[in-house]
């Protein structure tokens, strides 16, 4: 097993699938306004692939919301949709990594899995070349992954990873997984402390479900990595001026700024306008500064397995300031690891008791109650709070596949539907949600 540009599995070189990762090759000389044939004849570049992969299934006993990998990304799930679904897992991808010398590389990674749209198109996830300066400090141009958390690098990558997918009440903290821009990577050993210091800066967009779009500005990743013997410790902040566009809130931000409008020019309803006046930028999510914090913990003394994290992200127009971690322990004997995860996640709700319809026209008052009740939607909606536990067995039948199996019940709070998606207008708060996971992670 070796780790190469954050992918951890075996390496294979390219026969077949060598015109890919020529193609990788000039995407890299491209960048570096070199030319691609003379750097191949000269430096007889290497090229290496790997390939990963998922074959899941997931049942939920929740009928009126959908169990998915992220409410923003996948429009259904388990659950309402069909009680088995197999979309939330379900994923295939390769990386080419192209060596052109000692010090220039490049890497080129495509992975095909259920989108926001539902279908299955092949996404760029990483698509960088790589300078090494000397033996510490390297330098990336292009798209790099997003170092939030402990398995950041291996984020869709199952068989690197003890669970079928990362405890969702932290790891849906931070949706996008990569960003295009610069990143700055520092690595020097300390006597047997190894620390990693990685700087990133950049911008990322991302289309979400029901036809939105988050967009990322002047995205600022900070992330220190200190590995000692079987422990590794990992920090990081993020910070980048987001936008969130998405028609529902737009209809609704857009009726509020009409409603002030209309309300001006009715005598006795100047507060009432003000109100909706306000109300129609309050929770915009337009270029908010926005701020994301993180730490981790990885400690693997012997068969034992112990990991914890913690991340917290700012308040930004209607996303509320929102805490969570989880811990999982597990014990390998042989080939069989069974393992638990405690997770919580808690959200600081906004209430706002919207815009007063006293004294006004009926009409206008069936279109201020309408409006108000569409705010209180909006705002519930990113507004996760759950706790959860999980139960897994991990079977590793094979050098390159494992087995996965995982029970997870989950207690919503009373006011909140979690991190479930697809929520139907029957869904009831404060539900006990039941799932049953079992996946096929490999790699090749």
């Amino acid at each position: 097993m070796i780790i190469e540009h954050g992918l951890t599995t075996k390496p294979r070189q390219l026969c077949a699938v060598r015109p890919v990762g020529f193609s990788a090759v000039l995407m890299a000389a491209y960048l570096l306004g070199s030319n691609p044939v003379l750097a191949l004849e000269e430096q007889q570049a290497s090229y290496s692939f790997y390939g990963f992969g998922t074959l899941g299934t997931v049942y939920s006993d929740e009928d009126q919301a959908d169990f998915v990998s992220s409410w923003l990304l996948q429009p259904n799930g388990a659950g309402h949709t069909s009680e088995w679904h197999g979309g939330v897992d379900t994923k295939i991808g390769g990386q080419v990594n192209a060596q052109l010398n000692e010090q220039l590389s490049a890497v080129l990674q495509v992975v095909m899995q259920r989108q926001e749209d539902n279908a299955w198109t092949p996404a760029v996830e990483w698509a960088n070349i790589q300078y090494q300066l000397n033996d510490e400090l390297t330098v990336r141009i292009g798209r790099t992954v997003v170092a939030s958390f402990m398995v950041s690098d291996t984020r869709l990558v199952g068989y690197a990873n003890p669970w079928i997918r990362g405890p969702q009440e932290v790891y849906q903290i931070v949706p996008i997984t990569n960003v295009d821009g610069i990143d700055l990577s520092y690595g020097n050993y300390f006597g047997e402390l190894r620390n990693t210091l990685q700087v990133t800066y950049g911008q990322t967009d991302r289309d979400l479900v029901q036809d939105g779009e988050l967009l990322a500005r002047n995205a600022f990743i900070l992330s220190n990595t200190m590995e000692y013997g079987p422990a590794t410790f990992r920090l990081a902040y993020i910070s980048a001026d987001a936008t969130l566009d998405t028609p529902d809130s737009n209809a609704l931000f857009d009726g509020y700024a009409q409603l002030g409008e209309t309300l001006a020019l009715i005598p006795g309803q100047e507060d009432a306008a003000a109100e909706a006046t306000v109300l129609s930028e309050r929770y915009r999510v337009e270029d908010a500064p926005i701020e994301i914090y993180s730490a981790g913990i990885r400690l693997e003394p012997d068969n034992w397995l112990l990991m914890a994290e913690w991340a917290r992200i700012t308040e930004a127009g209607a996303l509320p300031r929102t805490d969570a971690w989880y811990t999982t322990i597990g014990y390998r004997f042989s080939s069989l690891t069974p393992y638990l995860t405690l997770a919580k996640v808690n959200a600081r709700t906004h209430k706002e008791s919207g815009v007063s319809s006293t004294g006004m026209p009926p009409a206008l008052t069936a279109a201020t109650e309408t409006l108000n009740a569409g705010l209180d939607q909006l705002l519930a909606q990113p507004s996760p709070a759950q706790r959860s536990i999980t139960a897994g067995l991990r079977w590793d039948f094979s050098a390159s596949a494992a087995l996965k199996l995982q029970y997870q019940h989950i207690e919503l709070d009373e006011k909140s539907a979690g991190r479930l998606g697809n929520v139907q207008p029957g869904f009831t708060p404060g539900n006990r949600v039941n799932t049953f996971s079992a996946a096929i992670d490999f790699v090749f």
